[in-house]
């Protein structure tokens, strides 16, 4: 029941390997490792820069599709730490930096909602939540949120990928035994590790119900 991961075609980590390069109608993707870092650089017709970025990790992907409008996309993600980024850039008849996308959790591209491929990541609003602290590797619980661009803006799309979450969901509760839930209520689980468990896996049911727009479920599993 997990998404599909997407492979990023180049990959170059610690300006490690060789030059690779991806061209694509006009265009061309480059990345270049040199001195502990990677350089990415996206060149048009006339060799002209359209967009390039140097960082310790860089991870690329062109693809059809990821935004609406029809043309290839170029996906390069840069691995900053604190924040990560993700930039979109669009090799279209306008060729330019669509959107740059930051956060803390880093990104994935993953194709199974309708076959179209997303953005995945996590929503960083519950990082320094105190409801959070007692729940053991907490970043695993955090809501995963899915994400298309649409007319250069970023679109929530995670509803869309209900069936994938609702499979989650089922998991996530195939692993909460009626006794967990009564003793949890309780507060009568000692082991703290287990308790963190059953926690989180509350939490993480009623994020996917939350968001997908199954608010009434949400309600109801929290009763």
């Amino acid at each position: 029941g997990r998404a599909a991961s997407v492979k990023y075609q180049m990959d170059c980590d610690l300006g490690k390997g060789t030059v690779q390069t991806q061209r694509t109608e006009s265009y061309q993707v480059t990345v270049t490792p040199s001195n502990g870092s990677c350089h990415v650089a996206v060149l048009d017709a006339r060799k002209t820069i359209v967009f390039q970025y140097d960082a310790t990790g860089i991870q690329v992907f062109i693809a059809v599709g990821v935004t609406t409008e029809g043309h290839s996309d170029a996906i390069i993600q840069a691995d900053t730490v604190n924040p990560y980024r993700l930039f979109v850039v669009s090799l279209g008849e306008n060729a330019r930096l669509l959107k740059t996308i930051e956060n803390q959790y880093g990104f994935r591209l993953r194709n199974d909602c309708g076959g179209k491929i997303r953005i995945w990541t996590s929503d960083g609003a519950f990082a320094q939540d105190p409801d959070l602290d007692g729940v053991y590797h907490k970043d695993l619980y955090t809501p995963e949120v899915v994400f298309s661009i649409q007319d250069e803006r970023l679109v929530d799309a995670t509803p869309s990928c209900r069936e994938y979450f609702n499979k989650e969901i089922n998991s996530l509760r195939s692993q909460l035994t009626p006794n967990d839930v009564k003793n949890f209520r309780a507060n009568r689980i000692v082991d703290n590790f287990h308790r963190g468990r059953v926690k989180g896996n509350i939490l993480k049911i009623i994020f996917c119900y939350l968001y997908t727009g199954q608010e009434t479920q949400a309600r109801e599993f929290l009763q």
